[in-house]
């Protein structure tokens, strides 16, 4: 585990909130993050009043992208074909 500096992504319905500054200890092998209880606390009240945006820090734009209309379904091969 290392001490490091963290950023994440919340959804609250269909609106995101990017957390940054949020101190985690994380793990080398698999990167999952812990948090101690007075950072998860802070996490869960910002969460509670709804991510302000008078409190935010700054905002960014985000492009949506949707997959509808872009996935390639693969042509089905009947079982009596022989694939080599």
């Amino acid at each position: 585990m290392i001490a490091k500096t963290m950023r994440t992504a919340i959804w609250q319905g269909d609106r995101v909130a990017i957390v940054e500054d949020i101190p985690a200890q994380v793990c080398t092998a698999c990167n999952e993050q812990y948090y101690d209880g007075p950072v998860s606390d802070a996490l869960r009240r910002l969460a509670e009043e709804g991510f302000p945006t008078r409190l935010a820090k700054s905002e960014i734009l985000v492009p949506v992208f949707s997959l509808q209309g872009r996935i390639r379904v693969p042509k089905t091969i009947p079982e009596d074909v022989y694939v080599d």
